[in-house]
């Protein structure tokens, strides 16, 4: 079998040094944790504010205290969940 050279045209990869490394931003799957944690924040908040206007919208038009503070912990939950819902879709979670 004859004995084979290197083709002088193909070179090999150089590793990229520390610096290099370090100026290159990261290629992550997904979010950062930042990014996360502040997107959970912004779901939670937009669900107080949901239950704060179910809570004064249900005493203004006459409801119990008990049925105001019932409608708003279920709009607390459903605009929660709806945000997050959202945010996922938008890759944010």
């Amino acid at each position: 079998m004859p004995r084979t050279t290197p083709n002088p045209t193909t070179r090999t990869p150089a590793t990229p040094t520390a610096q290099e490394e370090a100026n290159t931003p990261a290629m992550s799957d997904g979010p950062s944790k930042t990014v996360k944690v502040m997107a959970i924040l912004i779901a939670v908040l937009t669900g107080a504010l949901g239950a704060l206007i179910a809570l004064l919208l249900t005493r203004h038009l006459g409801a119990s205290a008990l049925i105001a503070i019932g409608a708003a912990g279920a709009t607390f939950l459903g605009v929660t969940g709806t945000v997050r819902y959202i945010e996922e879709k938008l890759n944010l979670l």
